[in-house]
């Protein structure tokens, strides 16, 4: 059985094209840096190939904001839509939290750049 959070190797093929395109990827990293605006965080590069890519970096800034503003990182839960039950589930979870966490927040963003992208086809 798969992770509830790991970033799926071989998505569907519509949605592999999408999450290829540099454009699709660009909003998604453009709708965390609004979100985590409260921390200053800003991608370094722009030479994303995929979601897992972007792990990196959201993962040292999550785990940062954890352990030394953990008010703003939890403003940021709240931008970010996190749920209660979501981010209890996350915590829950075994392995690495700050990982969980930065996974969870990756995912969310996602939900809503492909939301968003989809509903402005209609």
């Amino acid at each position: 059985m798969k992770h509830p959070l790991e970033i799926p190797n071989n998505p569907p093929e519509d949605l592999n094209l999408q999450l290829g395109s540099p454009l699709y990827l660009e909003e998604i990293k453009l709708q965390i840096e609004k979100d985590f605006g409260i921390s200053g965080f800003l991608f370094s590069g722009d030479n994303y190939t995929d979601l897992a890519s972007l792990l990196p970096e959201l993962l040292v800034v999550v785990e940062s904001l954890r352990t030394n503003r953990n008010s703003d990182w939890m403003k940021i839960v709240y931008r970010v839509d996190l749920t209660e039950k979501q981010y209890k589930f996350v915590q829950k979870m075994g392995g690495d939290t700050h990982e969980n966490m930065a996974k969870a927040v990756l995912l969310r963003e996602f939900q809503k750049v492909h939301t968003r992208k989809q509903h402005s086809r209609t």
